[in-house]
């Protein structure tokens, strides 16, 4: 009952129009970071120096005392104290000065940064030293060759072309497996894991039947699995937490106005939040995760699509911060 009440509210919040543009949401976003450095940088600027001076001194006479007044009332009236006196009342500046910066790529360069991202599943580099797919799957993740950094943005493509590699079985474990497609992924499960904080990524993704770009969260364990924000024919955001406990919001994509989204997870100690360019779509409080997890990105094929696959799902930015 919970899954279909989520899935209502999810698909109203998208439908009636709660949902910011994501130009709007980073234009915001943007000046909410400006705020909080000009916030913390302005106690070491001349003008404060100089107004704190000014309440703080002897006067030698009348003329140099009302002198001083006049410039402190001046001082007052500038745009940037009245900016400072009214960021500090601001509980978004607030909320924000708290957060301390624990991992963050704008993919720079021309490749990734191997010592942040591992191009392949973190457990199949220490199992079998290469990667791997899954059976049910119909593509095979190259390691890097479908990554491509370009005009500071990664692009993970899924595309058409036969491949030979090793596949996950339930039953019978590592298998050999030709596919007809290949795609990317990448995490940092040997560089940054975190429990709570706010975990955020620029994602666009492409619509293609039987295609999903998804960005999730997990551990040294099959589950608990984070969805983030998973994209197919569906929009998928929730958490695994084995075959009888899956709390996942599912809409249909058809409810997403753009293909570019400012997506992200607050993972507390109460609760976890799902956001879509700032606003909160998803929220749960029971058997919420305890353990610190990684990020990851991939896409892949799930099903034998009807057509040719050209699919792109590139990631602008990723930040992620923990509360001081």
């Amino acid at each position: 009952m919970g899954n279909l009440f989520g899935n209502i509210s999810l698909a109203l919040k998208l439908k009636l129009g709660y949902i910011p543009s994501t130009l709007q949401y980073e234009a915001k976003l943007q000046k909410s970071w400006e705020d909080v450095i000009f916030f913390q940088q302005f106690p070491e600027g001349n003008l404060w120096k100089e107004y704190v001076e000014l309440k703080g001194k002897k006067y030698s006479s009348k003329n140099e005392q009302r002198a001083s007044q006049v410039r402190l009332k001046n001082i007052e009236k500038s745009d940037e104290w009245r900016r400072y006196k009214k960021l500090a009342k601001s509980s978004q500046v607030s909320r924000m000065i708290k957060m301390e910066e624990t991992f963050a790529d704008n993919f720079d360069g021309n490749s990734i940064n191997q010592d942040r991202w591992l191009p392949k599943y973190f457990w199949g580099d220490k199992l079998i030293g290469k990667g791997y797919s899954h059976s049910e799957e119909f593509h095979h993740y190259t390691e890097g060759q479908n990554l491509h950094v370009k005009n500071g943005r990664l692009i993970i493509k899924t595309e058409e072309g036969s491949h030979a590699g090793m596949a996950w079985d339930k039953k019978f474990g590592f298998i050999p497996k030709k596919c007809d497609f290949t795609s990317g992924i990448i995490n940092t499960g040997h560089s940054f894991r975190q429990r709570y904080g706010r975990f955020e990524a620029k994602v666009t993704f492409s619509r293609i039947d039987g295609v999903y770009n998804a960005f999730w969260m997990i551990g040294d364990n099959a589950t608990p699995h984070l969805n983030v924000f998973k994209i197919n024919q569906n929009l998928e955001l929730g958490v695994i937490n084995g075959i009888k406990e899956v709390n996942q919001s599912k809409v249909s994509s058809d409810l997403l106005k753009e293909n570019t989204y400012i997506v992200g997870l607050e993972w507390g100690k109460k609760d976890l939040k799902w956001l879509i360019n700032g606003v909160v779509v998803k929220k749960m409080s029971n058997n919420l995760p305890d353990t610190p997890l990684y990020l990851v990105f991939s896409s892949g094929v799930q099903k034998k699509p009807s057509g040719k696959i050209a699919n792109d799902f590139i990631i602008d930015w990723v930040r992620c911060y923990k509360r001081n």
